[in-house]
């Protein structure tokens, strides 16, 4: 059932509206100001939020604007409803982000056109999104159409890319415009949202050179010293910056010693798992990372309780562009598994995965680096 959040503090209109929106089999959540809206946007993860202007705590740029600041609903089609429709009122609120403005006072067809309009948009834009991963694999099937997967590989980053930007965009303009109403840790978490959102485009763009030189075989293997533990409790913290909200991440490692890897590889096998586990992981979830010594071999773990793998589609998922057959709407390239592959074997290590559709996956990465003190002596 679709999920609508109703922001709205007439507590008459909201009750109004809710029940015509009930009445065509939609499931709604409703809150009666911007604060208790921003709470239930990250609690409840709507298909479309309908929010007033005008509200007492928060605003409704405001909330549109924390929505727009977590990547896990940047996407929900967000509907202005206000008294309020002068030319300088729309112009904030599409500037904002905001998909659509209904007037006040409106019809119940008023409302349901403008809603159905915009889920349908958000349709097609899954579908078109989904169409561009369905071409790549076409074209990986004719070598001599490399010059399209190039180019619907840009078309699928670009796609990627705008969730990060606007996470940057909004939460920049909240701590513009509303920097007298964030406390200093709300504060800080828009900052910490910032500086991951960085750091996740730079490894966007990281995926697509090494694609593109692992392709035309031209990419150069640089191991060095390195702190693989600092690196991935980094990577971690990132992560958990982006997706506090809805997604708990617990890090644990003994690992002290450094270790001779090829530095951005290493960030590239952490980055891609740990984003499919929080990427699947239901609202509210853990995902557990751990870091071990075996022997020579540093054994990377990570474990979610997400939606699983269905085993037909576990052997084909190493391969680029393929994903599983349950993701539904979630988005994705099929580009991150196949690129952690190439790099775990580039570093003679191995990989392997163990899920159950329902309960989770378990994505453990072998590889076999001698410490810095042990590779000095070869």
């Amino acid at each position: 059932m679709t999920k609508i959040l109703l922001i709205e503090d007439e507590a008459p209109l909201r009750a109004e509206v809710a029940e015509w929106l009930t009445f065509e089999d939609y499931e709604v959540i409703q809150a009666g100001d911007g604060i208790a809206g921003v709470e239930a946007v990250f609690h409840y993860q709507p298909d479309l939020i309908l929010c007033d202007i005008m509200m007492p705590r928060l605003d409704g740029y405001g909330v549109l604007l924390e929505t727009n600041s977590n990547p896990t609903t940047v996407a929900t089609p967000f509907i202005f409803m206000t008294a309020r429709a002068s030319h300088d009122d729309l112009r904030e609120g599409m500037s904002s982000g905001a998909d659509d403005y209904i007037t006040k006072p409106f019809t119940r067809l008023e409302l349901l056109h403008a809603i159905q309009n915009q889920l349908d948009k958000r349709t097609a834009r899954e579908r078109y999104h989904e169409n561009q991963i369905q071409q790549v694999q076409q074209a990986l099937a004719n070598e001599h159409e490399q010059r399209l997967v190039k180019a619907k590989l840009v078309g699928m980053f670009s796609h990627d890319f705008r969730n990060p930007l606007s996470t940057i965009w909004s939460s920049n303009s909240l701590l513009r415009d509303y920097a007298d109403r964030l406390d200093e840790p709300r504060r800080l978490t828009h900052l910490n949202r910032i500086d991951a959102s960085v750091r996740q485009l730079l490894q966007m763009l990281d995926d697509m050179l090494i694609v593109t030189q692992m392709e035309a075989g031209s990419f150069q293997f640089k191991p060095e010293s390195m702190n693989i533990n600092t690196i991935i409790q980094s990577i971690v913290d990132e992560f958990q910056a982006i997706n506090g909200e809805v997604c708990t991440l617990i890090y644990e490692s003994q690992v002290t010693a450094l270790v001779m890897a090829d530095v951005r590889l290493i960030r590239q096998i952490t980055s891609n798992i740990i984003s499919n586990a929080v990427k699947y992981s239901p609202l509210g979830g853990e995902v557990h990372v751990t870091l071990e010594r075996h022997d020579d071999n540093y054994v990377l773990t990570v474990l979610d309780h997400g939606i699983g793998i269905d085993k037909e589609d576990q052997q084909n998922l190493f391969n680029a562009f393929q994903r599983g057959s349950n993701v539904g709407k979630i988005s994705g390239t099929g580009l991150g598994l196949a690129i952690v592959k190439e790099a775990v074997t580039i570093h003679h290590g191995s990989v392997h995965l163990e899920s159950t559709v329902g309960e989770g996956t378990t994505v453990t990465i072998s590889i076999p680096a001698p410490s810095a003190e042990q590779h000095s002596l070869r």
